[in-house]
């Protein structure tokens, strides 16, 4: 029996829609006899089927993305980010993390009609954590912490060459002279934000580096422009890393796909009142490439 019939009848995902489903199992969420479930996996007479813990509110909007949610209260939702899906509202028909957001809690998009109660955001490519405020006073709060630089961030990328040891990239980022959707590293611009970036080799050989990074602020495209300028760009990310961030194909021993690999992987805020420490989950296709290269997972 195909996976996703067996979890449509069978536990507690039992009558969730094929889509629902299909998001559960892309990230993680599903294990048979102890072995991450992908997409086409069979389910024989015999095999132990498991569910890691989520909340039960995983929604999908009206032809929108589906919501995996990795924690819900009163005040405060954390959400697991597929990679290809925009955070904030764009276009009105465009699918984004905002708009499903209001489409499951109606009240949110009181609270900002753009970021539907988003205290921060992810690049469209890049999966992982978000959180999001349930009121205006949470909300508050929450980008204050942000803005403060009270909220200590921790990403995994695969990064293109080999990165032999742990460093720190301080350098002030500026937006491009010519192109407004574009980052740089500042020299002389009237106008910069402070950025520091530390990168933590995990697993790597003579192609690529699995790395751990850590922040606490958050420049827009900071991880992106700090690995480029150190030589060694996010693979996928031909913006900041041209035909470097795309090795030919095979290379990586699975399909490339159309996003970059750099994963929002944990926060923990300084004031416990704000929320609890949170992580997501690795999406599928990186389990499929660290599989590829025999290189055990950081996270289960």
């Amino acid at each position: 029996m195909r996976l996703d019939r067996f979890l449509a009848l069978h536990g507690p995902l039992a009558g969730r829609g094929r889509r629902d489903l299909a998001a559960i199992v892309a990230r993680g969420l599903v294990r048979v006899n102890g072995r991450r479930a992908r997409k086409g996996t069979t389910v024989r007479a015999g095999d132990v089927v498991t569910v890691a813990e989520f909340d039960s509110a995983v929604a999908t909007a009206a032809g929108g993305p589906a919501l995996v949610i990795l924690h819900l209260d009163d005040a405060l939702i954390a959400l697991d980010k597929p990679p290809g899906l925009a955070t904030t509202r764009g276009a009105a028909t465009a699918p984004s993390l905002a708009a499903a957001l209001c489409a499951r809690f109606p009240e949110m998009a009181g609270i900002d009609a753009r970021h539907a109660g988003l205290a921060h955001r992810l690049d469209t490519g890049t999966s992982g954590l978000l959180v999001a405020a349930r009121s205006l006073d949470r909300y508050a709060r929450l980008r204050a912490a942000f803005a403060a630089k009270r909220v200590a961030k921790e990403y995994l990328a695969i990064v293109s060459g080999r990165l032999e040891a742990p460093t720190t990239i301080d350098r002030p980022l500026a937006r491009h002279p010519r192109s407004r959707r574009r980052m740089v590293i500042a020299r002389g611009a009237a106008r910069a934000w402070s950025a520091a970036t530390t990168v933590v080799p995990i697993h790597g050989d003579a192609r690529f580096t699995l790395v751990r990074l850590y922040m606490r602020t958050g420049v827009t495209h900071q991880l992106r422009v700090h690995l480029a300028a150190l030589g060694h760009p996010i693979v996928g990310d031909t913006r900041y890393g041209g035909a470097v961030a795309a090795p030919e194909r095979g290379a990586l021993g699975i399909e490339l796909p159309d996003w970059h690999f750099l994963h929002a992987r944990a926060l923990a805020f300084d004031d416990d009142e704000l929320g609890p420490p949170l992580a997501a989950p690795l999406p599928a296709h990186w389990s499929l490439l660290l599989s590829a290269r025999g290189w055990t997972p950081p996270i289960d």
